[in-house]
């Protein structure tokens, strides 16, 4: 497997990991021990929480596609395109959390959020047809 996927799919589930920590560390000390509890959308917690289930939910995804492209480039280099759409992709989830955790309000958009989102639905749609391409 190429030493950039690898090094990619591990860094995304690290960020999890630690958005997960920051999860459990804001809800030790807001004292928002209960599940569902009603958030203040400007409350360090519901930041916390929303940064570390949007990792969560886009983590598994995009490691299960960068191990595709393994598999469809096995034996071969990526190349610039491929290489540079990983860690793009994996650079904007890094951008995306930070955009949850630094926001104002959950009920205001973040340009950092936006721009991750951005390169993560731009940068993993062209990925996936270059891993089919490949594989045809």
């Amino acid at each position: 497997m190429h030493s950039t996927l690898i090094l990619c799919s591990a860094s995304l589930i690290i960020l999890t990991l630690l958005l997960a920590f920051w999860t459990s560390l804001q809800r030790g000390s807001s004292k928002t021990i209960a599940y569902n509890a009603p958030l203040e959308p400007t409350s360090g917690m519901a930041k916390a929480q929303r940064a570390h289930g949007n990792a969560a939910e886009y983590a598994a995804l995009l490691v299960g596609l960068f191990i595709m492209t393994g598999f469809a480039y096995a034996g071969r280099d990526l190349g610039l395109a491929v290489t540079s759409l990983v860690i793009a992709i994996t650079a904007s989830r890094f951008l995306h959390a930070l955009g949850f955790l630094m926001c104002a309000t959950l009920e205001k958009p973040h340009v950092l959020k936006a721009i991750g989102a951005l390169i993560t639905y731009l940068g993993g749609l062209a990925l996936s047809v270059m891993v089919i391409l490949k594989a045809l």
